[in-house]
């Protein structure tokens, strides 16, 4: 089972650590420089001050007492519950909070599915487009005289076959031409995207 733990839970039982290992550090550090009774008493004393620390924080961490004597997991399952969440459960919630913001998208900007011919052909056009851009600019920049205007003129005045074929592509009718971005909005969404419907509201309604 997979868990996931807020993160101030988790580093609580961080600086929980950090401070006992420091009271353990400590402890060492005093029973090594202990040379008579003065410092053993001392040492005493500070050893049961830091085991009422250790039982404070023991008791604040409900860490149940049979784990201390058993060691069975099982036993760990209401503090399981009550510091970490399993993973199904967030990711669940993740999908949900999804689903609901789909739900609250406006209308005009609703979720569609492209299949992987079809976003391949729309990008191979656009790189057709900017390929042709890219040799149509040339071209311009190397006009000198009125000759090779008029022959740029005379070889752009005829609608290009890639255009044609790309506006079939889209599904554009050959007897329609785009004069605003709506219209070759409306024609791709109608021929290459499904809308997206992810818990299956549109099937519920028929």
């Amino acid at each position: 089972m997979k868990y996931v733990i807020d993160s101030e839970t988790y580093e609580k039982h961080i600086r929980d650590e950090v401070h006992l290992y420091g009271l353990l550090h400590q402890l060492a550090f005093l029973a090594g420089k202990v040379k008579d009774a003065e410092d053993m008493a001392n040492l005493v004393k500070t050893a049961k001050h830091y085991g009422e620390i250790a039982e404070e924080k023991f008791d604040d961490w409900l860490i149940p007492g049979r784990y201390l004597v058993f060691g069975d997991r099982f036993d760990l399952a209401d503090l399981k519950a009550a510091e970490l969440t399993p993973l199904t459960a967030v990711l669940k919630e993740h999908d949900a909070r999804i689903r609901e913001k789909q739900r609250a998208a406006p209308s005009n900007d609703p979720a569609y599915i492209i299949s992987g011919s079809a976003f391949r052909m729309l990008v191979g056009d656009l790189f057709d487009l900017l390929a042709q851009y890219g040799y149509l600019r040339n071209r311009v920049l190397e006009v000198k005289t009125e000759r090779q205007l008029a022959q740029l003129q005379k070889n752009l005045s005829g609608e290009h076959p890639a255009i044609r074929r790309m506006y079939r592509r889209w599904g554009i009718t050959g007897s329609t031409c785009i004069t605003g971005f709506d219209m070759l909005e409306s024609a791709i969404r109608r021929t290459h995207l499904t809308p997206y419907d992810p818990d299956g509201s549109e099937d519920d309604d028929d």
